[in-house]
C-alpha cells in the first residue's frame, strides 16, 4: 500500500471502531432495559410459597401491565439481537482491516515506515479518545 491507501485504511478502521463502540453502547443500554422489563414482569407474577413456581393470580387473569410488558420485552430482545449481529460482523471486519494494516506496516521500510508510523499513531490516538460506555 502506498501512503494514501494506508491512511485511507486507517481512517476506515477509525470510523468503523467508532461505529462499533456506539453499537456496544446501544447493546448495553438495551440490555439494561431488558433486565428492568424482566424485573417488572417477575414482580407482576405471584410466587407460590415454598416452590419456585409462579402463577398470574387466583383467577387465572393477567395483571393489567403483563401483556404490555411481554410485548415490550419481545421488541427489545429483537432490537438487541439485531444490534448484536451487526456488532459481531463489524468486529470481524475490523479485525480483518487491522490485520491488513499491520501486515502492510510490518512490510514497509525506511522513510515509508516512519511516515506510516506517524499516521498510525495519529489514528490510534483518535481511537483512544472515543468515549467508551
Amino acid at each position: 500500500m502506498n501512503l494514501k491507501e494506508f491512511e485511507r485504511s486507517l481512517s476506515n478502521f477509525s470510523a468503523g471502531y467508532e461505529t462499533y463502540t456506539k453499537l456496544m453502547s446501544d447493546i448495553k443500554r438495551l440490555d439494561n432495559l431488558i433486565q428492568a422489563n424482566e424485573k417488572q414482569l417477575n414482580d407482576s407474577l405471584i410466587k407460590i410459597p415454598f416452590t419456585h413456581l409462579y402463577f398470574v393470580d387466583g383467577l387465572g387473569i393477567f395483571k393489567h401491565q403483563t401483556p404490555t410488558l411481554l410485548k415490550q420485552n419481545r421488541q427489545l430482545i429483537i432490537k438487541y439481537n439485531r444490534k448484536l449481529i451487526k456488532a459481531k460482523k463489524l468486529s470481524n471486519s475490523l479485525l480483518e482491516q487491522l490485520g491488513r494494516i499491520r501486515n502492510d506496516y510490518l512490510t514497509s521500510n525506511g522513510e515509508e515506515s516512519e511516515a506510516k508510523d506517524k499516521l498510525a499513531n495519529k489514528y490510534l490516538k483518535q481511537c483512544g479518545q472515543i468515549r467508551h460506555p
